[in-house]
């Protein structure tokens, strides 16, 4: 035991406060005896008050070891993972007594794995730390963080020691310091010939039109040749055959970008030979500024011509282009600063751009324009699409201009002729998809049947409501290819059948292929009952082995409207649209002025003297929260806007290519409501803030800097990334003027951050950011392995090789320090109150003495003995109990003999006295 004061000269002050205790005493006498105690304890609180001031340590000597394993588990290691979790487990099974260990997983970071005790078992890796990076440093602090007081202490790391985080030769002074016995399995981790992309630099900022360099380093541990290529976006800027030689490499493109905002570069080497391909791409990004651009999008050449006219007449910075050119990412739409669609459909409109419009406008601020046709809105297939959420307009029918109910026939030819097709999808395959299109543009309270038919006819969906839409495209998805044709019976069937309907629109449509022979004056009486009961018959033939003679004959005396194509995936759309316009409803081919429903800024100024007439519209009906402008005669939206989001959008239900809308064109004042339309969707956010955005392990660390924040503004953020990974965040301010948030990011590649200022529920301002997340640094050479080398030199600590080296060589003997600090402080309290309660109780220390059971706490305390010794003192007690008692059967027998010779003398006197009577 060792004994260590912190504090010597407090306890000079023990001698100095016993002998004033003492000379008072002494100079006051009279003192009563149950005074006594009370001086005693209060001597004791005093001196225990000093030795606590002192700071007295005592070190209990003890032989008990702690082993913290420390595992790598960055990227560089992973193919070792499973081989350090045997390694750790066998030394586990040799670890001696007495001693515990604990396992600490690391990468970036470092997290608790196995918690320190005495389990001899170690199976698997729980914990899952920043992979991507190495950091000793901060691995060996915490495990030194984790060492209990009063231990021997053991570090055995595993690692390839190429860290890339930190610097492991700081930890030296902590480790001789704590005096750690530091051991090291240094995994072996070789290269083959290698070749990866370092850095790729490009301006942080250019102006439209301007060339510039794209910088790209590469590194090498051998020469060889490689393709590198340069991508912009979706499009391949260069392409190159390099010689590269061992070291690194310098290579440097020319770009220039012929449009605004964030652009993304993405360099790619392709070498003859590699060891690993995650290094082999870089990701970069630059800002490129110019004047908001609009593109606009047009379904047929010549919809937009009323638009487009006017936006060049006003010099605007615009492009033109047709449905199958629409932007394919978020990237590509953030380029334009508004949208304009004139009378596309939403099938011509690729997957990638439905995907992000929604984005594009509700996080990042976009404006979207649409202007009608019929290939817009509801007859456009904007129905529950992405479009639909965006626009201030729904594409069904509310209120007094509901649709009424309809009920529907689809009559479907599955001849064995419907099995072919364009060498990828049958005419049958698209026929089955346009049913179920056709399912998805019905009501619940529609009604639908559907036959199938080859040389006879069998309904494949019973006449019924469309409630459970599911279970009825299940049984049109079963539909298979049978024999012959056979038109008439299966027509003459659904129109009785739509007869008995109450629904107040019924519509059938027939689609085949082929003809059946039957002549066409044989239809006379269906085409009777079908006008007889108001019911209308569209056809679409398909191919050129079909009669689309009889079929367009057969659609004109039916009041329907007759299709013929050879375009098989035409026939879906055909469908859908067909199945809107038997209604009658959404085509209004009428004239009538508008009416002006609420005042705003796209019309101010403009409609004081009047509106012209429109000719046409598509109907809609206009969203709760939407702002109705103009409205047309049947009370439905011709001019609506709508805040969605940070973006804003416009839609115009007539046309603008001059079919319905040629008064508007000719107006004096239809140019300037036309670019008001356009230009009120452009955002006026301000340029007060900067946004920053840097990698932290798995996470991006976005940082806003603005001086213009009004106070009681939130802040929050939305990111996308390349791959469609998304997702929300929010901002707290870490000093003045500075907001950060972080967000975790999955993906390698570029990725798009905007932020945007609420205040009193209104978007005030909002600001767009980029980043671009590279490949680890585990994947790049590494030189500073030859740092664990250094540090196991400088701590005298040894390599090992074997699970068997942990725990060999002699324990260390350890010292568990205990302060008594606290514990005399509580043991003078104790003193101070018992001296507190027995002064004011005026207690007596001889009487409560005298109260204590002492025969009770012998007894007590003779119970609480070993056993061994409880038994001697039993033995020794029946051995006297043996003697006592022989030692009272000698007296007894004594007093009994004694007794029997008193009674001899009496006997013998009385024998006298008779002898003497008888004298």
């Amino acid at each position: 035991m060792k004994f260590e004061i912190m504090m010597t000269w407090a306890l000079v002050l023990i001698p100095i406060v016993i002998a004033f205790i003492y000379f008072s005493l002494r100079k006051y006498k009279g003192v009563r005896n149950r005074d006594y105690f009370i001086i005693v304890s209060r001597v004791l609180v005093m001196v225990l008050l000093i030795l606590a001031l002192s700071d007295i340590t005592i070190s209990l000597k003890g032989k008990n070891t702690v082993t913290i394993f420390l595992l790598d588990t960055s990227e560089s290691m992973s193919s070792f993972k499973e081989e350090g979790v045997k390694f750790i487990n066998k030394s586990l099974q040799e670890m001696p007594k007495n001693n515990k260990a604990g396992v600490v997983v690391f990468g970036g970071n470092s997290e608790v794995d196995k918690v320190i005790d005495n389990d001899k078992k170690y199976l698997e890796v729980n914990n899952t730390p920043i992979k991507t990076a190495t950091n000793i440093e901060n691995a060996i602090s915490s495990a030194v963080s984790l060492f209990p007081s009063g231990v021997s202490k053991r570090i055995v790391l595993i690692s390839d020691g190429e860290e890339n985080q930190g610097e492991v030769i700081k930890d030296t002074s902590l480790i001789k310091e704590q005096d750690i016995d530091f051991r090291t399995y240094k995994v072996s981790n070789e290269k083959g010939n290698e070749v990866y992309v370092d850095n790729v630099k490009v301006p942080d900022n250019i102006p439209i039109g301007e060339e510039f360099s794209v910088v790209i380093t590469l590194e090498s541990n051998v020469k060889i040749s490689a393709n590198l290529v340069l991508f912009s976006g979706r499009d391949k800027k260069a392409e190159q055959r390099v010689e590269v030689q061992k070291g690194k490499n310098t290579f440097v493109f020319k770009d220039v970008q012929t449009s605004g905002g964030f652009k993304g570069y993405r360099v790619l080497i392709e070498p003859d030979e590699d060891t690993s391909t995650v290094n082999n791409e870089y990701t970069c990004f630059t800002n490129v500024t110019a004047p908001a651009k609009i593109l606009l999008i047009e379904g047929k050449f010549g919809d937009g011509a009323g638009a487009i006219n006017v936006l060049k007449a006003a010099n605007s910075d615009m492009k033109v282009i047709t449905s199958s050119a629409a932007p394919r990412d978020l990237n590509e739409l953030l380029e334009y600063k508004t949208i304009v669609l004139c009378n596309v459909h939403s099938d011509d409109l690729n997957s990638g751009f439905m995907n992000n419009i929604e984005s594009y406008v509700k996080d990042y601020g976009g404006g979207v324009v649409t202007f009608g046709g019929e290939d817009s809105y509801a007859l456009g297939g904007y129905k529950d699409t992405a479009l639909e959420k965006i626009l201030p307009v729904d594409m069904d029918k509310k209120g007094k201009n509901e649709i009424p109910q309809i009920s529907l026939s689809l009559i479907i030819d599955k001849s064995g002729s419907m099995s072919s097709g364009d060498g990828s999808t049958s005419k049958l395959t698209l026929a089955i998809e346009s049913a179920l299109k056709a399912v998805d543009n019905l009501r619940n309270t529609d009604e639908i049947s559907v036959i199938a038919f080859d040389d006879g006819f069998s309904y494949v969906v019973e006449p019924q409501k469309v409630q459970d839409k599911d279970k009825i495209k299940e049984k049109i998805s079963g539909i298979t290819v049978g024999g012959g044709t056979s038109i008439y019976p299966p027509l003459k069937d659904a129109i009785e059948k739509q007869i008995e309907s109450s629904a107040k629109i019924k519509h059938t449509i027939l689609l085949t292929d082929g003809e059946d022979g039957f002549p066409e004056s044989g239809y006379d009486d269906v085409i009777s009952k079908i006008n007889e009961n108001n019911i209308t018959l569209s056809t679409v033939s398909v191919g050129t082995d079909a009669n689309s003679t009889l079929l367009e004959n057969l659609a004109k005396k039916g009041n329907g409207r007759s299709y013929h194509t050879d375009i098989f995936t035409d026939i879906p759309r055909i469908f859908a649209k067909e199945i809107l316009i038997s209604t009658g409803e959404y085509i209004i081919n009428e004239e009538f002025t508008p009416k002006i429903v609420s005042s705003h800024e796209i019309t101010r100024g403009l409609v004081d003297q009047g509106l012209p007439s429109v000719l046409g519209y598509i109907g809609t009906s206009k969203k709760d929260k939407a702002i109705e402008i103009l409205r047309t005669k049947e009370d439905e939206p011709l001019l609506a806007v709508y805040q969605y989001g940070l973006g804003k959008t416009v839609s115009w239900t007539s046309d603008i290519n001059g079919q319905w809308s040629k008064n508007y064109l000719s107006w004096n004042n239809g140019a300037q409501f036309i670019k008001n339309m356009i230009y009120w969707t452009i955002p006026e956010y301000g340029d007060g803030g900067n946004v920053n955005v840097t990698v932290s392990g798995d996470e991006a660390v976005i940082d806003f800097y603005s001086d213009d924040v009004k106070k009681g503004s939130k802040l929050d953020g939305h990111y996308n990334s390349e791959e469609g990974e998304e997702g929300k965040f929010e901002l707290s301010e870490v000093e003045p003027g500075r907001y950060q948030g972080k967000v975790k990011v999955n993906n390698l590649g570029f990725y798009n951050f905007n932020i945007r200022e609420e205040n009193e529920g209104k978007i005030v301002n909002s600001y767009n950011g980029a980043f671009a997340m590279q490949y680890s640094e585990e994947f790049k050479f590494n030189n500073n392995s030859g740092n664990i080398d250094i540090l196991v030199s400088e701590v005298n600590g040894k390599f090992i090789n074997k699970a068997s080296e942990v725990f060999n060589g002699k324990e260390k003997i350890a010292y568990k320090k205990i302060q008594l600090k606290n514990i005399c402080l509580v043991i003078a309290i104790l003193l101070f109150f018992f001296d507190i309660v027995y002064r004011r109780l005026n207690l007596d220390y001889r009487k409560l003495l005298a109260k204590i059971p002492i025969k009770r706490v012998k007894t007590f305390y003779e119970k609480r003995k070993d056993k061994k010794v409880v038994v001697v003192e039993k033995k020794v007690d029946k051995k006297i109990n043996i003697e006592i008692e022989k030692k009272k059967k000698v007296k007894t027998k004594n007093i009994n003999k004694k007794a029997s010779n008193e009674k001899e003398v009496l006997d013998t006197s009385a024998l006298l006295k008779k002898k003497e009577k008888r004298e």
